[in-house]
């Protein structure tokens, strides 16, 4: 079984880190390195990206319209009105990509990975080792 898996580890001494890139449908990276990026098992969706980031990959370009905008709210009730569009994560360390919705609004300086994206992975929190890893078949 430990010939046939890889641990892809990223160091996390003070919050859940996994290392990725945001690459537009046209090819153009947010990143020429990878951004620790903070996993919240608290966000249910793909990856919410700061409302900068979506604006300098012109991701209203491949911006997803829906009948029924998605909306969050916040802790004190707030709701908001998320803007999402398709882009690519891509996983340097391991050399994945992943087609996603990522989403944002207006002001929001926020960049997380969320449950919806983390479903794919068998993700190891280890405590102990101050780090974030994931688990994933050998290629």
């Amino acid at each position: 079984m430990a010939d046939s898996v890889r641990l892809t580890c990223w160091p996390s001494p003070d919050y859940l880190v996994i290392g990725i890139q945001i690459r537009n449908l046209a090819g153009k990276l947010h990143s020429e390195v990878e951004e620790l990026v903070p996993l919240d098992t608290g966000y249910s969706e793909d990856i919410l990206v700061p409302y900068t980031l979506f604006e300098e990959l012109n991701l209203r370009h491949w911006r997803l319209f829906r009948p029924l905008s998605p909306r969050g709210t916040t802790v004190t009730g707030q709701v908001i009105p998320f803007i999402e569009a398709r882009a690519e994560v891509i996983i340097p360390k391991t050399g994945e990509q992943h087609l996603v919705i990522v989403q944002t609004f207006i002001g929001n300086a926020r960049f997380l990975i969320g449950r919806a994206f983390l479903h794919r992975f068998k993700v190891i929190l280890d405590g102990p080792g101050n780090q974030t890893c994931l688990l994933s078949p050998r290629r």
